[in-house]
Order: C-alpha cells, then sequence, then structure tokens
C-alpha cells in the first residue's frame, strides 16, 4: 500500500511536470492538447526523417579511414590496458599497506589505496594522451573527434575511480560505503553503467555536431536513442534496487529519531528513480525536437548532484558514526552543519538546473534575481540551524553534566540522599524545546520573506489561531500560564519532596502543562498545574526534627540534658554529619508525665534532605549511651502474665526503636 501510493503520487508529479514543461516550451499555451499536438507533430516529422539519419551514416566513413578508426578505438584500448596493467603492478603493493595501516587507521588505508587508484588513472591518462596526439596530427576534425573520445573515456573512468574509493571491493578495511563485499562489487558495475550509458548519448550528439549533422538529424537520432538509453537505465535502477537500498540503509544511525521513516525512504528510493529517468527522457526527447541542448545538461547537472550528496554523506557518515552518543561532541555538532551547508548547496544547484536548463521555465536573466535570493535565504537557514545545534549541544552537555536525583530514592534509607536538582536543571528541558520552537518560527519567517513571500498573512493567521486556541481551550492555557508562573518562582525543582495541595511526592519531572510526583510508596502522580492551589516544599533551605522518648519517673534531667549535648556536639564534629546538621541535637524538656514515666522532647536542625538518618543515628547513640549514665527507658506499667496463676513476668527493656515511635 505505502509503494502504491508512493507510486501514484509520483506518476501524477511526473505527469503535471511534463504538462506545465510541454507548455513553456510551446509558448505557453493555455491548452495542453495544443502542447501535445505539437509535439507529436514534431515527433511525426522526426521520426519521417529516418532516412535523413541512414544518409548521414553512410557518409561518415569517407570522413574517417581504417587508421584513423583504428587510432580512435586505439585511445580506448590503450587507456583501459594502461589503467589495468597499472592496477597489476601495484596490487601487491596495496595488500602490504592495507595490512599495515588498515588495524591503526582505516582512513589511512583508504588514503593510501586512493593513491594507487589514482596512479592507475594517471597511467590512463598518459597512454591514452598519446594516442590523441598522434591523431591531433592529421586535421582539425580529427583532432576534435579524438578529443572528444579522450574525454569521455576520462570522465568515465574519473567517476569508476571515485566510485571504487568508496565500495573497494574485496578490501573491506577501506571500504567508506557500509556494504558487504558482493553489494559493492555489484554496485560498482551498476554505478559504472548508470555513468556510462547518459555519457555515450552525450558524446554521441557531440560527434554528430563535429561530423556536421544537421538539426533534423540529431533530434532524429535523439528520438532513436532515448528509449535504449533511458530503458538501461531504468533497468539499471530496478536490477539494483536493493544493493542500493541497502547502501542508503546502512547509513541510518539506530537511534535515529525518525529511522523508520528514513529506512523506508531507503528501500523505496527506486520509485524516485524510475520517475526522473523517465522525467529526463521525455524532457531530452522533447529538448531535441524544440532545439534545446541545456535540458541534456540540466538532468545531467541533477544527476551528478545527487551522486556527489550520496559520496559526501556516506563520507560523513563513514567519519562521524562513532560520534553517535546520548551526549552530543562539539565533532558532531561541526559534522551536523557542514552536512546541511553541503544540502543547502546541492539543493540550490539542483534547482538552478532543473528550473532554467532542464525545463526551461525561466531564462537566466529572468531566474537571477531568484537564484540571488535562494542563495540569501540558504545562508539564514543554515545560520539559524547552526545555532540552534549550538545552542541544543551546549544546552545537552548542561543536562549530562547535572544528572537528576536517582529515580525511587526512599527518604528513610541509609544511604545519604542525593542533592537536588539545580533551579536552570530544573527548566532546562522545557527551556530547550522553546528555544528550539522560537529558533524554528523565527528561522522559517526570515527564510521565507528571503524567498520574497509575504509573511504578514501567516503572522496575522497565526495570531487568530492562537487567540481561537485560547479561547476554546481555557483549562490548558490556565495549566501552561500557571505552570510558567511557578517555574519562575522557582517554586519546586526536580528531586524536591513538596505537597500540592492534592498529593505528596518527590518532583520527577514536568512538562509545559503538568507536573510529575513520586509518592515515597511508589505511585506516580500527574497534576496539570492550573489544579495546584498552593505548593508547600518540604526541601529548601532547613527543617527542625522535633522527636520524643519516654524515660523512667526518676531519671536524672540534668544528667540526660548534658548527656544528649555531649552527643549532639560529637556528631556535629563528624565529617558525615557537619554538612548536614545545622543545629545540634539538644533536649527541650519534659512535655508530660503519664504511665509512669516522664516524656522529654528532643529537637535538631538540619539540611532538609534526609533529616531521619540524622534521627535515627542520634537515638541510636543515646540508646548505647545511657546505660553507661544509669539512664534508663521507660517501661510497662503492668507486665504480662506467664500462664494461669503464674507469677508476673518482669517487663523486658523498651527497644529504641519502640521508643522512638512515640513521637
Amino acid at each position: 500500500m505505502f509503494r502504491r501510493g508512493i507510486f501514484a503520487a509520483v506518476v501524477m508529479a511526473v505527469a503535471n511536470g511534463g504538462s506545465a514543461w510541454a507548455q513553456a516550451q510551446y509558448g505557453g499555451a493555455s491548452s495542453f492538447s495544443v502542447a501535445l499536438d505539437s509535439f507529436f507533430s514534431r515527433l511525426d516529422a522526426a521520426l519521417g526523417n529516418i532516412s535523413g539519419v541512414g544518409d548521414y551514416l553512410n557518409g561518415v566513413p569517407a570522413l574517417f579511414d581504417f587508421r584513423i578508426t583504428a587510432l580512435l578505438f586505439g585511445i580506448v584500448v590503450a587507456g583501459l590496458a594502461a589503467e589495468q596493467f597499472a592496477r597489476m603492478v601495484l596490487q601487491r603493493a596495496r595488500l602490504r599497506v592495507f595490512e599495515r595501516h588498515a588495524g591503526e587507521s582505516p582512513l589511512r588505508a583508504f588514503l593510501h589505496a586512493v593513491s594507487f587508484d589514482a596512479l592507475a588513472l594517471l597511467a590512463l591518462w598518459l597512454a591514452a594522451r598519446l594516442v590523441v596526439r598522434e591523431i591531433g596530427t592529421q586535421s582539425p576534425l580529427h583532432a576534435r573527434v579524438a578529443h572528444e573520445v579522450f574525454v569521455a573515456l576520462i570522465y568515465w573512468r574519473g567517476f569508476n575511480f571515485v566510485f571504487r574509493a568508496w565500495l573497494r571491493p574485496n578490501t573491506p578495511e577501506g571500504r567508506i560505503a557500509p556494504v558487504d563485499d558482493n553489494t559493492a562489487q555489484r554496485l560498482l558495475v551498476g554505478l559504472n553503467v548508470v555513468i556510462f550509458l547518459p555519457m555515450i548519448a552525450r558524446h554521441l550528439l557531440l560527434f554528430m555536431n563535429n561530423t556536421g549533422a544537421t538539426q533534423p538529424v540529431i533530434a532524429t537520432a535523439v528520438v532513436l536513442c532515448v528509449p535504449f538509453i533511458g530503458g538501461g537505465l531504468l533497468y539499471v535502477v530496478w536490477h539494483w534496487r536493493h544493493d542500493m537500498a541497502a547502501w542508503l540503509a546502512g547509513m541510518v544511525h539506530e537511534k535515529d529519531a525518525l529511522r523508520g521513516l528514513k529506512t523506508g525512504a531507503a528501500h523505496n528510493w527506486w520509485i524516485a528513480g524510475l520517475a526522473f529517468y523517465l522525467l529526463a527522457g521525455f524532457a531530452n526527447v522533447l529538448a531535441a525536437l524544440t532545439g534545446r541542448e541545456s535540458a541534456t545538461r540540466g538532468f545531467g547537472t541533477v544527476e551528478s548532484m545527487l551522486i556527489l550528496l550520496l559520496l559526501f554523506e556516506t563520507l560523513v557518515y563513514r567519519k562521524t558514526r562513532h560520534l553517535q552518543m546520548e551526549v552530543p561532541t562539539v565533532s558532531d555538532v561541526v559534522a551536523g552543519c557542514v552536512k546541511f551547508a553541503f544540502r543547502l548547496v546541492v539543493l540550490i544547484v539542483t534547482v538552478d538546473a532543473v528550473v532554467v536548463s532542464a525545463l526551461g521555465f525561466m531564462t537566466p536573466e529572468q531566474w537571477e534575481p531568484h537564484d540571488r535570493a535562494m542563495k540569501v535565504a540558504a545562508l539564514s537557514a543554515f545560520a539559524s540551524y547552526a545555532l540552534w545545534r549550538f545552542v541544543k549541544y551546549r544546552m545537552d552537555r548542561y543536562i549530562a553534566d547535572n544528572p537528576l536525583p536517582v529515580a525511587g530514592f526512599v527518604a528513610d534509607s541509609d544511604e545519604d540522599a542525593p542533592s537536588t536538582a539545580s533551579r536552570l536543571r530544573t527548566v532546562m528541558p522545557v527551556l530547550r524545546i522553546t528555544t528550539g520552537v522560537v529558533i524554528l518560527v523565527l528561522g522559517g519567517l526570515l527564510v521565507l520573506s528571503e524567498l520574497d513571500v509575504n509573511i504578514t498573512p501567516l503572522i496575522a493567521g497565526a495570531s487568530v489561531l492562537g487567540l481561537a486556541l485560547s479561547f476554546g481551550s481555557q483549562s490548558l492555557v490556565r495549566d501552561v500560564v500557571s505552570g510558567v508562573f511557578f517555574l519562575a518562582e522557582d517554586s519546586f525543582r526536580v528531586g524536591e519532596y513538596i505537597d500540592s495541595s492534592k498529593v505528596k511526592g518527590t518532583v520527577e519531572g514536568f512538562s509545559v502543562r503538568s507536573i510529575r510526583l513520586r509518592h515515597q510508596n511508589g505511585p506516580l502522580h500527574i497534576v496539570p498545574f492550573g489544579q495546584i492551589l498552593h505548593i508547600t516544599n518540604f526541601s529548601r533551605d532547613w527543617t527542625t526534627v522535633k522527636f520524643n522518648l519516654s524515660f523512667a519517673i526518676d531519671t536524672d534531667v540534668e544528667l540526660l540534658r548534658k548527656t544528649v549535648k555531649k552527643i549532639g556536639l560529637e556528631m556535629m564534629a563528624e565529617p558525615a554529619y557537619a554538612r548536614e546538621l545545622l543545629q545540634p541535637l539538644k533536649m527541650q524538656g519534659i512535655v508530660d508525665i503519664k504511665d509512669g514515666a516522664l516524656v522529654l522532647r528532643f529537637k535538631f536542625t538540619a539540611k532538609p534532605l534526609n533529616p531521619s538518618l540524622i534521627q535515627r543515628v542520634a537515638i541510636r547513640r543515646m540508646y548505647d549511651a545511657f546505660p553507661d549514665k544509669g539512664i534508663q527507658f521507660a517501661k510497662p506499667a503492668y507486665a504480662m502474665l506467664g500462664g494461669l496463676g503464674g507469677a508476673p513476668v518482669p517487663a523486658a527493656p523498651v527497644p529504641a526503636a519502640r521508643a522512638a515511635a512515640a513521637q
């Protein structure tokens, strides 16, 4: 279903583009049928001139004798033979380089292998150039034809040199493309065919121009050749679709948020490829019938830019794939900006080639102001993108360097309580989203204004839409506004324990609308900001803890006070508790007398992170120190009976934990 939908959309786009192109080529006719009739009439005239092509072909042998023809073929044969011989000679040295440097630095091995391939290409150039010089001494016509053959050979083998450098069949140590050996070998063949077929057609036209062919003959030759060349290109796209999909899908990072979408586009790239070559073939036929040679150059430029973009993206992926971490680095930011800048350059060149050369919607003079506007808009887009990447990098680094408190922390555990998040760390996620939206909106409006798009209706429409949404969702607006004021007043931070008038818990996070509170028993409460009447923060500045303990009725209260004071001062002197205690443990006095026991109150002041730990340590030390001072905790007034008619059983000493429970 997905592929059928895309294919239908592509077909419609090709049809609409062809309609507009034809109308532009045929004087801007208001009716497409008029342009279509003109096209078929010219096509019939071209097909009717096949005899003229035959007459031209019969006259070509008179221009080239056997020796010149052999030398023309010798350019290709000598060049390819020299290249292959150089590869065979350098093969052993290449293998030694890979074995030596592949483990140390794959990039170094890649550069050494490219240098060896460059030497082979140099051998091809020298051998072919010698034959060209021999032909150049004959006549100007023969020199021009020999030069065209030489250029075509260098063009083809130059692209082969680049493809081989990226694919490196049977040498995975220096391969740039993320494919296996078999796929690399097949792709090398397919890409060579993609370059070779259009090159043959282009230089065939140049040969016909150099040998005096008339325009009708050239147009007829194009009409006859396009089905074969186009059919071959369509076959290449279809036959090697899975191999190219493996290359494209291999460059999608596993942690990419759009991984599914990008992978789907990679596996369905062939739909766009078929549409491109169908449109290119149709445009080349129309260009030949109307005498516009720029269409061929335009589609060739588009094809070259797409290939160049693929190679560049692959190289950047190979260089930066190890940088894909949770926290971005400076190298990752720079690589992203370079990729974005290169994509903008490819986009500008492609649009220029399509609008001016390939489809001919505008002349170069008409396109010049639009081209200048596109370049300024591209600079604005790049500045906005670079600013966002830098700001996001700084924010992500701050978030990574200031982690949130450990989730699931229990306040009465024996472990030290983690510190709460800072105010900036608390609002950083919301600030990052807000900054991104602001940069996107302002950057988008700036780019549209540079492209001569009237942004006033957009701003007015956004204002009206925002006003309508504010009236239609008052509760949502109230939640957002309340959250903004709570954050501006620093009412809470992540990791703090608060009472939100409805529920209590530790702040785990929040959004622009609600706050997430983790109760000490485990449940997670999500409370909209608009429903919070007040916030009581139990984790700010300090807290005073008061607790009661029961002692025997004859306890020496003054001795008890001095002993407790000594324990409090000792805890204040210990580094483990000095950073938590603000005021030492001390006794406040007798608060009650009941059941034959004295109830005394104690208190201390500490930081609000984990005061229960200080309380447990203080009670433990009192439990250990009191027996040596003759201080006894209270005992029950009546003991349990041991059995029927049995004597009373003496009461056991009250444990410190149970005494602490009396608070």
